[in-house]
């Protein structure tokens, strides 16, 4: 993070955006009905504590394997309190901002996020295989498929059919299921992987041209999404799939970015919490948006292209 906000100006941009995160929430929050409020603010404290969860686990097996601190990290009473102490942080953070947003929140925040931190801990161990083997071809996987254009025309395939059966239940499910499928979709297309990233930016790649390799599969999606979904179900729909298609194309940048400048999990993190910025900005102040996005991207870009050929 000193690296991130080096300068005052870093620290400035990033006062005023969480400044403007908390505002939008509050918000957000605000008009919410008490339920509906109560379910929102444990949804978000209980994703918030399973990051914070897996990210002090993440640093704490760091610890115990290549720091400089692997003799205490080894011993439990140690590893009990380091935990301990990041998520009285996390905790009180978290109370300071629920505080802010709607104060009788405060109920559920808490509870949901150590619940959060509970779920990270025990689902700590428990890894999605990536690879998926077939005898014919021992180097194949599904990761590996999904890089390809084809992979873009089979999710197209998949949207059109489930678009064929969503018109019958009305234009506004139709609508819908246009915009939730393609986020879903794109999200298995859009997949970055921060080894390829790091090697090629060191290999001499630029930004734009790991963007453009990573986009083949997710503008093969496109050319066959949208022409078919203006066909079946108009224009509408189809401008719905490409503003999601071009949303996720947006976060698929900021990730390459990212991970140019830093490791995979503090990339991650940053990238989620870009993301939830401009979303609350979009909610809020909808006509500020094109400025603040064109700021964040001009930003991790102007860092990003240093590091080029650079062992990072």
């Amino acid at each position: 993070m000193r690296a991130t906000f080096a300068a005052w100006q870093d620290r400035l941009v990033a006062a005023i955006l969480l400044l403007m995160a908390v505002a939008g929430l509050r918000n957000g929050f605000a008009d919410l009905p008490w339920l509906t409020a109560l379910w929102a603010g444990g949804a978000v404290s209980l994703g918030v504590g399973m990051a914070a969860g897996r990210l002090v686990l993440a640093r704490l097996a760091f610890h115990a394997f290549d720091g400089l601190l692997a003799a205490d990290a080894l011993q439990l009473p140690f590893r009990r309190r380091y935990i301990g102490a990041w998520h009285g942080i996390g905790i009180v953070m978290l109370s300071g901002i629920t505080l802010i947003v709607r104060p009788s929140l405060l109920i559920v925040s808490v509870p949901a996020y150590l619940v959060g931190a509970l779920m990270a801990g025990l689902t700590a161990a428990v890894a999605m295989p990536l690879r998926i083997l077939d005898a014919t071809r021992p180097n194949w996987s599904v990761r590996a498929w999904l890089r390809h254009p084809s992979a873009g025309v089979a999710a197209a395939i998949i949207l059109l059919l489930v678009l064929l059966q969503a018109r019958t239940l009305g234009p506004n499910v139709a609508l819908a299921y246009a915009g939730v499928g393609t986020v879903v979709l794109t999200l298995a297309l859009t997949d970055v992987d921060e080894s390829a990233v790091r090697f090629m930016t060191i290999a001499g790649y630029g930004s734009g041209r790991i963007v453009l390799r990573l986009s083949r599969t997710l503008v093969s999606f496109v050319a066959v999404a949208v022409p078919g979904c203006w066909l079946i179900l108009g224009a509408a729909p189809a401008g719905i799939v490409a503003a999601a298609s071009a949303l996720m194309f947006g976060l698929m940048a900021m990730r390459v970015l990212a991970y140019r400048l830093h490791g995979k999990r503090f990339a991650d993190v940053l990238v989620l919490v870009l993301a939830g910025l401009l979303l609350l900005v979009g909610y809020a102040i909808p006509f500020a948006l094109p400025v603040i996005a064109l700021a964040v991207f001009w930003h991790l870009q102007h860092r990003a292209a240093a590091k080029t050929w650079l062992l990072v």
